[in-house]
């Protein structure tokens, strides 16, 4: 707006009133101050159009991030019904934020997948934005499975605002577990003798809250149902004994667990633990294996009580240890870390182990072991699975499985792909790296069998693991099935693969085979079996008793 000063305002009245000048004399007072006002118009314009002074206009360039999830990451017991959110720093373009409602591919921005986002999982509608943009919930089409874990992506195609996309890909670290319910069972014994141990109190307990209380049988079984997934530490009571506790996971749904144990008399004293190391498949002892000492069978986190390492000969001594159960950790370089179960009342010895070295990741290794006061002679590991389908080669080509075992062949026993036999006789060495291997066979307690699969030699198919209590078979006829010392040994099966350890504790069960899970052989994935059933000596050998 242009404005006129006292002094202004003289220029223009004052000479109309003096009455003598010329009408120049009163209009150039008028125009100087018009121009004044003209330049103070044109130079607002300069500013406005960044031609001159300084601009107040900023643009957005700051990523949006992701603040905070829901389900939250690691959160387990999730609803299958449940919905997922995500919610970000700033407001959000709503239409960035899509998902796939027509099937299983994992299109859109906003992906959830319990297979690591090969599929994803359907959902019902377009995700709703809530609080001022920024929060987008989505629901699935149908109720999650139970027991599994599923992640959330957010892709960079998110925009908020101003167009800017998140700097990466935002994926959950480990997702959230939907609820599922599974079993816990075992059995206690009394450790001098192995038989069961009734009227034990057994307790369970998850993250530190009791979930419930209840009582082994006469046999020294129990058996706890409808359990939510987790780590549960069960503790086991009896007046004139020890105390013992381990741990035990639920990782599936309608997962059974096998939790064994066994109890000392309270009037046991301390004594020495002490064992040998031995390598899993060479059968040689392993020096300079660090032993870390924890309290409570299958510990494997938690306060170490006791560090030894073991001396030239494999061997390892720890002293003045409190009556009662202890989980070992081994670890040394090129080896797995490994854990066992060892106990103390008195002096105890002959509590060894064997250890896996490192493995190609794609490869399995199966330890077989048994205890020295298992009660047990000669154990055999049988592993049949999918040959080459040639329909020649070994004694089984006409069903065209193999079966590993102690005596395919003498001496170490490795199942050829590229021969379809149990010899590869001009094999290059790519043929002969094709194959599945009876790395270790005993024949005493304490024993070991290893078996190993490479991991260029899986086939398509079903792969089946046993283990069979030769000593206790009888030469011939059924097998005796009845015989209970395998129910009672403490036999364990463990398994290694890409990374993971998984132990099999030996069911409750009269028989003299045990049946311990299978293999797919194309997605890898263990299947329990935990069964029992009998095979006489002369059976061995004979495929259909390890199917």
């Amino acid at each position: 707006m242009i404005s006129c000063s006292a002094d202004d305002t003289e220029k223009i009245h004052g000479p109309l009133q003096k009455g003598g000048d010329t009408v120049n004399d009163v209009l150039d007072p008028i125009a100087d101050v018009v121009n004044d006002g003209l330049d103070e118009v044109n130079d607002g314009i300069e500013e406005v159009a960044g031609g001159g002074g300084d601009s107040n206009t900023t643009t957005d360039t700051t990523r949006p991030t992701v603040s905070s999830i829901s389900p939250n990451d690691n959160s387990t017991d999730v609803s299958v019904s449940t919905t997922v959110a995500v919610t970000f720093s700033e407001t959000m373009t709503t239409s960035t934020i899509t998902t796939n409602t027509d099937n299983t591919t994992c299109s859109g921005s906003f992906h959830l997948s319990s297979d690591n986002f090969t599929t994803c999982i359907q959902m019902s509608a377009a995700p709703s934005a809530s609080n001022s943009d920024k929060t987008f919930t989505s629901t699935p089409a149908d109720n999650l499975s139970r027991g599994t874990n599923y992640k959330l992506k957010i892709t960079t195609s998110v925009k908020d605002t101003s167009s800017n996309s998140l700097a990466d890909n935002y994926t959950t670290t480990n997702g959230f577990t939907t609820y599922g319910t599974g079993t816990i069972r075992g059995t206690v014994r009394y450790s001098d003798n192995n038989t069961g141990a009734d009227n034990v109190s057994v307790g369970f307990a998850k993250s530190g809250t009791t979930v419930d209380n209840i009582t082994t049988f006469d046999n020294g079984t129990y058996r706890l149902d409808n359990l939510s997934l987790g780590t549960y530490t069960l503790s086991y009571t009896k007046i004139n004994f020890n105390d013992a506790t381990q741990t035990a996971t639920l990782a599936i749904d309608n997962q059974t667990v096998e939790a064994n144990v066994n109890i000392t008399g309270s009037g046991c004293a301390s004594g020495t633990i002490s064992g040998q190391i031995k390598d899993a498949v060479t059968d040689s002892v392993v020096a300079s294996v660090t032993i870390s000492v924890r309290s409570g069978m299958n510990t494997t986190s938690g306060t170490i009580v006791k560090t030894s390492t073991t001396n030239s000969s494999g061997n390892y001594s720890l002293s003045s240890m409190s009556p009662g159960w202890y989980t070992v950790e081994t670890s040394k370089d090129g080896y797995i870390n490994g854990y066992f179960n060892v106990y103390s009342c008195g002096n105890q010895a002959n509590q060894g182990t064997s250890i896996s070295t490192n493995i190609d990741s794609g490869s399995m290794r199966i330890i077989l072991h048994w205890p020295s006061n298992s009660g047990l002679g000669i154990v055999d590991s049988h592993l049949t699975g999918p040959d080459n389908l040639s329909g020649s080669g070994h004694t089984n080509r006409a069903t065209n499985r193999f079966h590993l075992y102690w005596n395919a062949v003498s001496g170490t026993d490795v199942f050829y792909y590229a021969t379809n036999n149990f010899s590869c006789s001009g094999c290059t060495d790519i043929q002969k790296s094709d194959n599945v291997t009876l790395n270790k066979d005993d024949v005493r307690a304490p024993g070991t069998e290893t078996i190993t699969i490479a991991s260029d030699s899986w086939r398509s198919g079903t792969y089946r693991y046993s283990a069979h209590n030769y000593s206790k078979a009888g030469t011939s006829g059924n097998g005796n099935p009845t015989n209970t010392t395998f129910a009672r040994s403490g036999t364990t099966v463990k398994v290694y693969y890409n990374g993971t350890e998984t132990t099999y504790n030996v069911p409750n069960i009269a028989g003299t085979v045990w049946k311990v899970f299978t293999i797919d052989g194309d997605s890898k994935v263990i299947t329990t079996v935990n069964s029992m059933s009998a095979a006489s000596k002369s059976n061995s050998g004979n495929i259909s008793y390890f199917e």
